[in-house]
């Protein structure tokens, strides 16, 4: 008698094991992983990265608390892309002036390596709508890292300034680990 319900647990043991497998194996799927909404999508336009910018709770933010900030790659790891250095206004709209280091350069306070692989620096115009505070720094929302290299130089003057203590609203953004 005693080995009938040895062999009931044993039968149940296994049809459970086999569930275990078979939920398992129905939770991998093939191919990538869906891209997290916070990652940037190839070829937005600015009216896209305006309304994305839209949901992200814009803050007010004083111009001259964002000069110095780092600016980086919305992934886990945070890859440095670039340094702020100011603020612009091309017409109605407003641009994030980053400087790219290039291989060249240690982005010299943090002696971090800055992804650019040209020589030297070079100063592109970022459209606030593509970035948000990300804590003390600045994260690229609306571009890829592709999309920040081939965006073309600008030069220091070729825009009007933005006052350091002018304010202006950007949005934030939760870390991506």
């Amino acid at each position: 008698m005693s080995a009938r319900p040895a062999s009931g647990l044993a039968a149940c043991l296994a049809v459970c094991l086999v569930l275990a497998l078979s939920v398992a194996a129905q939770a991998q799927t093939a191919g990538p992983s869906p891209a997290p909404d916070h990652m940037p999508v190839p070829g937005m336009t600015v009216p896209d990265m305006a309304a994305r910018a839209a949901r992200r709770f814009p803050q007010p933010v004083r111009v001259g608390d964002l000069a110095g900030r780092l600016l980086l790659q919305p992934e886990e790891a945070q890859p440095v892309l670039g340094r702020v250095t100011g603020l612009v206004r091309r017409g109605d709209a407003v641009a994030v002036v980053v400087r790219l280091d290039g291989a060249l350069g240690l982005g010299w306070l943090g002696l971090q390596r800055i992804d650019w692989s040209g020589f030297g620096p070079r100063l592109v115009a970022v459209p606030v709508e593509a970035v948000a505070l990300l804590g003390e720094h600045v994260a690229l929302m609306g571009l890829t890292s592709e999309g920040l290299r081939a965006l073309p130089s600008v030069a220091p003057d070729s825009a009007a300034a933005i006052p350091p203590d002018a304010t202006i609203r950007v949005g934030i953004v939760r870390p991506f680990h």
